[in-house]
């Protein structure tokens, strides 16, 4: 169960759950707009565009290694403040 940090007990909101649970199809589509805007730029980005999956799994796998490794918390916990109690 999450928890908010700050919150004395109290539980996080629905919005809360429901950007934590968002976050990561959200950044997917924010990179491959990203790439997509630049590839008109730069054609030779039209190759990393084929590798879009593989690279935004990459990027996930950071995200998350570096989250749990220095806050002890997956990343949209740690963006949003929340963090999971024991029971």
């Amino acid at each position: 169960m999450l928890m908010q940090v700050g919150g004395e007990g109290t539980r996080p909101t629905f919005f809360e759950m429901s950007a934590t649970e968002h976050l990561p199809t959200s950044l997917r589509d924010a990179l491959l707009y990203f790439l997509g805007v630049m590839a008109q730029r730069r054609p030779v980005l039209h190759r990393v565009l084929d590798y879009s999956d593989e690279g935004y799994a990459a990027l996930m796998l950071l995200l998350e290694l570096h989250s749990l490794k220095t806050l002890d918390a997956s990343f949209p916990e740690s963006l949003y403040g929340l963090r999971q109690t024991q029971q």
